[in-house]
């Protein structure tokens, strides 16, 4: 990645040098087939593009919002995306489109950010500020330890709430990054991030949702867990204003549900990041493929999930390893009630990996709603992050229970 990186900047700097302006008609013909060299094409191109500078908002008019965002499914809004910005072009940078002749009101707003007050896990502060359409993710500036990263990751589960309502309801919105750990803002609060949200033109063939695999050059490749359903019937909406980080009189775990809800936590989506055909279920910093992953353990067995595979998006588990007996039974002693257990864990040391240990684990909770599941969601303290340390995992953050 970063070998890419550095020959993007170095062949962008040449060519900017020694061709100018008039050499970019030609670049964007010639290499606009390729995702480097898009990639290349599109820095050269922004060193001579102008800002976009919105209407005065005296002149936008209020966004009438499509009648169906409140009928669209979890899996179709998982599916679909609305990170957005003005350039008009869903390959350059984010799929989705700003429309800057709209705008959204105070209430639209106000109706995102209550979709987002979902069930926590703790009582401390962990909450959304808004500055008209400028939202502002806030923990406490005194938390530490164990306390603190629970805080960071209900503050994950809280911008993918902002996320996901904004797809179903086709509003737009951009993260706006405080950096990889966040910023304290004052005193008593500590930010983890922005998100603007804003009017979004529709970029999926006419429509603000898509429920197809990925496909163009980097079609779907069937892997060795059953291919997701990415639309069915429960409304993202409702699912949203009824979630609740645990369910006791729902139905067993299946093969097929919990395949499902693999997709879900970090599944691959047909929508590109940056000219890359990275679409997730989650949104990735920075097109970050790596920050966590998430594991299942069922059967004495520990297995890894992942969404990539010869260089195509998939859906397949990984096998690690088989789990010795003592190990298990110290997680049976823990969980007796359980016997599939889909485990989030960080890949690095910022909190941005807690952040999308949230996204997953809220996607997890919608998801398990959706299929009416019997389910228990975690986060680990101590003790129980050595328990699957031991198991292989090394860093385990959340664990959501399934009894199948």
């Amino acid at each position: 990645m970063m070998h890419n990186f550095s020959f993007c900047s170095a062949f962008a700097n040449f060519l900017l040098k020694f061709m100018g302006i008039p050499g970019l008609s030609f670049i964007g013909i010639f290499f606009l087939e390729s995702s480097l060299l898009r990639r290349i094409y599109y820095r050269i191109e922004n060193q001579f593009r102008s800002p976009v500078k919105l209407p005065p908002d005296s002149e936008r008019k209020k966004v009438e919002l499509p009648n169906e965002g409140y009928t669209i499914s979890v899996e179709m809004a998982l599916n679909s995306r609305c990170t957005s910005d003005y350039d008009g072009n869903t390959r350059r940078a984010h799929w989705g489109m700003f429309d800057e002749t709209k705008k959204l009101s105070d209430g639209q707003i106000e109706k995102i950010i209550n979709l987002a007050r979902i069930n926590r896990f703790t009582n401390q502060k962990v909450e959304i500020q808004s500055k008209h359409n400028i939202l502002y993710f806030v923990v406490d500036n005194h938390a530490s330890g164990f306390l603190r990263d629970w805080m960071m990751v209900e503050s994950g589960m809280q911008q993918q709430a902002i996320g996901l309502a904004c797809a179903a309801l086709g509003i737009g919105m951009v993260f706006r990054s405080f950096g990889n750990n966040g910023v304290p803002i004052s005193e008593a609060d500590y930010g983890t991030t922005r998100i603007i949200l804003d009017a979004m033109k529709q970029s999926y063939d006419g429509s603000f949702w898509s429920s197809s695999p990925p496909a163009r050059k980097k079609p779907w490749r069937r892997g060795n867990l059953p291919d997701p359903i990415r639309d069915r019937s429960k409304p993202l909406i409702s699912a949203l204003e009824k979630l609740k980080i645990e369910k006791r009189n729902g139905r067993k775990a299946t093969d097929e549900s919990v395949s499902q809800l693999l997709w879900a936590t970090r599944g691959r989506t047909p929508h590109y990041y940056k000219s890359r055909p990275w679409g997730m279920t989650i949104p990735s910093s920075h097109g970050e493929q790596n920050i966590s992953s998430v594991y299942l353990i069922s059967d004495y067995r520990l297995s890894r999930y992942s969404n990539w595979r010869r260089n195509r998006p998939t859906h397949s588990l990984e096998v690690l390893g088989e789990i010795d007996v003592d190990l298990h039974n110290k997680l049976k002693e823990l969980f007796p009630l359980h016997n599939f257990f889909i485990v989030l864990g960080k890949n690095d040391n910022f909190s941005r990996a807690l952040w999308e240990v949230g996204y997953q684990l809220l996607n997890l909770l919608i998801q398990a709603h959706a299929l009416v599941l019997t389910y228990k969601a975690i986060l680990l303290d101590e003790n129980q992050r050595k328990i699957f340390q031991g198991i292989g995992i090394k860093d385990p953050v959340s664990v959501f229970l399934l009894n199948g």
